[in-house]
């Protein structure tokens, strides 16, 4: 997984910053929510961060547990949550054990993709269906790897306004052979300057069937967009649902 230090005490802010402008919240719960009612529902949000997803989940009327291995992330996260229904654990979710089961377990934003080995991600997926209550189910929420794949090797850049008086630079180098991109955020104020990193590797849906198939799931249904566009050859988002087998 990505060292959680990546996202420690100095740069915690800007991660946190950029998160909550360029992750998909809204979009997240209206895809969760196109296939799982989350009014009244228990949800388990895996990688959570400082907790954007988190926080749209529960405002959707879910009671949300949020996990991350990032003490720093969970304390922003606590700092932030208000009223909202979010109780935070640190811990690692490949071997994760809580004594609940949920309607709804996320890996959100590319989550999935921080498990760097095949069976890192097994353990994922295992780790989630070990917590799916019947009837309920998992939703990975992925950039198509088409995606990645496209930049050949060459790393590229685009940046990004981040309110008023700061911007935020993503530069991105995609590993074909590898199935790896690692993603360098740099966050540029009047006086500041603070970057982080991810590193990923990506799977394709051929991969995830497999994968899903050992840890005892199986893939019902593939989104191309939260809006809930079919999954096609052009689909920029891979939002792929599972169940228990």
């Amino acid at each position: 997984m990505s060292d959680p230090s990546v996202y420690d005490e100095t740069a915690i802010e800007a991660y946190d910053l950029v998160s909550s402008m360029l992750s998909p919240g809204a979009g997240l719960v209206s895809w969760v929510s196109s296939h799982r009612p989350l009014d009244g529902r228990t949800v388990l949000d895996l990688g959570c961060g400082t907790g954007v997803s988190s926080f749209a989940l529960a405002e959707a009327g879910a009671r949300v547990v949020a996990v991350d291995a990032s003490r720093a992330s969970l304390d922003m996260l606590e700092k932030k949550r208000l009223d909202r229904e979010v109780e935070a654990v640190e811990g690692d979710f490949r071997d994760l054990r809580l004594d609940t089961a949920f309607d709804v377990v996320t890996m959100s934003r590319n989550t999935f993709f921080l498990a760097q080995e095949q069976e890192e991600k097994i353990e994922l997926l295992r780790g989630a269906a070990r917590h799916l209550a019947p009837g309920g189910a998992v939703f990975l929420d992925c950039t198509d790897p088409s995606e990645f794949q496209r930049a050949g090797g060459d790393a590229q850049s685009v940046t990004y306004p981040l309110g008023r008086d700061r911007m935020v630079t993503v530069t991105q180098t995609a590993d074909r052979a590898g199935q790896q991109v690692l993603s360098i955020f740099l966050v540029q104020g009047a006086q500041t300057l603070t970057a982080f990193h991810e590193q990923a590797t990506w799977a394709t849906l051929a991969e995830i069937r497999l994968m899903a198939r050992i840890a005892g799931l199986e893939v019902t249904g593939v989104d191309g967009s939260y809006a809930g566009e079919p999954y096609t050859a052009r689909s920029r988002e891979m939002l792929v649902v599972l169940e228990r087998q």
